[in-house]
């Protein structure tokens, strides 16, 4: 399988990735809205390929963002497992 570097650096305010030449920001001001990562990753998915996140994280992170980066992790992951199990049946 394929992958997609994406680099994702946690700031006071926000988090900020950078997936397939595109910036999503995640504001972490109020409730937390991760639907412009999901929009993405759905328009990802014609090109079976998985996602491989490296992290670049302030100091110290506030225990929100400490939160949201776990989220994003577990979007991801599922992404790349519905990836795997989906495109793995075709080749069978």
């Amino acid at each position: 399988m394929c992958e997609i570097n994406c680099t994702a650096t946690i700031t006071e305010e926000s988090i900020e990735i950078a997936l397939d030449g595109t910036a999503i920001l995640i504001s972490l001001d109020g409730d937390i809205d991760f639907t412009p990562l999901a929009k993405h990753l759905t328009h990802l998915i014609e090109r079976k390929c998985g996602i491989a996140i490296t992290w670049a994280e302030v100091e110290e992170p506030t225990d929100k963002a400490n939160i949201a980066k776990e989220v994003v992790d577990g979007i991801i992951e599922s992404f790349n497992q519905v990836i795997e199990e989906q495109f793995d049946e075709v080749k069978k």
